[in-house]
């Protein structure tokens, strides 16, 4: 089974970084609300250390979802970049605790986080990848993994096939869907496995002869941003054989718009109110 066999319609629900509306982005729990709020399937991104493990993270500095610029030992590391920190060193912060200090969806005050939550939330770190994807292969989970650009960085040269080699030790290789703005790690996908599943990500406006440069590209889906797409391409598209899905949809009305339209999945920070 590859991986868009699982989705053989359309109108499926991608909960962002997880659950993100209703836990920290991008850590177990937010995977784990995910799945039991019933979304078909999360997102979430992938970076790497600076003694090369994959965890999950999205932005490039620590300061915004960790406790990074509470802790004095860490100072004078500004601007904090991911890549320039330890798997140990980024154990010891905390990746839960900002989202009760910042109600980032106003989830908190409307009494949609349970009080129950608050100290699982609180206990949240930086997850390993490993440990993510064991998870969504225990609970037959399927996974948009986004490939973080790691340009300029050491990482990468080595993040697209530590990710591979990660895929296929854990047995998840027909669970993941990767995707990336950097499609030169699409074609590195697709020159070192053909059977991985890729999408390519794309913002502000479409590139040139699109269906021409997919296929060259070599990936199963394309992923805009739904501020710049209309269901008249994503018909035009499907109907040349390309899966099209798209993110960050927090609109029910809009949400059907696209389904509607046949986009496979709609990736939405709002699961439990899509679902």
């Amino acid at each position: 089974m590859s991986f868009f066999d699982r989705f053989p319609a359309a109108g499926y629900i991608c909960a962002h970084r997880g659950a993100c509306s209703i836990a920290p982005e991008n850590t177990l729990l937010a995977l784990e609300k995910a799945r039991l709020c019933g979304a078909d399937l999360w997102e979430t991104d992938v970076q790497v250390t600076a003694d090369g493990e994959l965890v999950l993270f999205h932005d490039h500095t620590l300061e915004r979802t960790t406790d990074v610029l509470s802790q004095s030992v860490y100072s004078s590391r500004s601007p904090w970049n991911l890549t320039d920190f330890t798997l140990v060193e980024l154990q010891q912060l905390n990746a839960g605790s900002w989202f009760l200090e910042t109600d980032p969806f106003g989830t908190i005050a409307a009494g949609d986080v349970a009080k129950d939550d608050f100290s699982v939330i609180e206990a949240q770190q930086i997850p390993l990848l490993g440990d993510v994807l064991n998870a969504c292969r225990e609970n037959d989970f399927p996974v948009n993994l986004e490939i973080k650009d790691q340009a300029g960085t050491a990482a990468d040269e080595i993040i697209v096939g530590k990710i591979l080699s990660l895929l296929k030790t854990t047995r998840t290789e027909q669970l993941v869907l990767l995707s990336s703005f950097n499609h030169d790690y699409l074609r590195q996908v697709k020159l070192l496995n053909p059977a991985i599943a890729t999408a390519a990500l794309v913002e502000k406006k479409h590139p040139e002869n699109l269906l021409d440069y997919l296929r060259d590209l070599g990936v199963d889906a394309y992923h805009p941003d739904h501020l710049i797409t209309d269901a008249e391409l994503i018909t035009q598209l499907i109907a040349a054989g390309m899966r099209v899905n798209l993110w960050t949809v927090n609109g029910v009305e809009r949400a059907r718009y696209f389904s509607v339209a046949g986009a496979t999945f709609i990736c939405t920070d709002w699961p439990q109110r899509l679902i």
